[in-house]
């Protein structure tokens, strides 16, 4: 009896655990757009994350290794590369080897919510072109 409990707990974290998801990424051409905004660094010592990109969703797996996606509407994160270290929200290394892979950030948690921005429930989503555009139709007198 004790030996059917032993495997039991043993077993049963092991049927339980959910493999890790893809860190699906969009590369955002407009900054505004983007959820998140990282620099591309030289150096893995200076880095907040070291990042390996594969070729397949099923070969990605935790934060550290980003498949990239077509379509902005299937990612969990869309990234903006900027060439200033100091207007990154994070810096980032690109290693070859997948083993060398590490990161600690929750890319995920840094995604926007889209009917946020349309009902104006997350107001730092809006992109500077929707904010002039509101601008512009407030002082016509096209909206009220």
């Amino acid at each position: 009896m004790r030996t059917k409990l032993k495997a039991l707990i043993i077993i049963l974290p092991l049927l339980m655990a959910v493999p890790a998801q893809a860190v699906k990424v969009y590369r955002d051409k407009s900054e505004g757009l983007a959820d998140v905004k990282v620099y591309e660094t030289s150096s893995e010592g200076l880095a907040d994350c070291i990042i390996h990109v594969v070729s397949s969703e099923g070969l990605a797996d935790g934060n550290a290794k980003w498949y990239y996606v077509s379509s902005e509407g299937l990612a969990d994160v869309r990234v903006y590369f900027t060439s200033s270290e100091g207007l990154a929200d994070k810096k980032i290394y690109f290693t070859q080897s997948s083993g060398l892979a590490k990161c600690d950030v929750n890319w995920a948690s840094y995604h926007k919510s889209m009917a946020g921005c349309r009902f104006s429930l997350d107001e730092p989503c809006r992109s500077s072109d929707s904010l002039l555009e509101q601008m512009f139709l407030s002082h016509s007198g096209l909206v009220n």
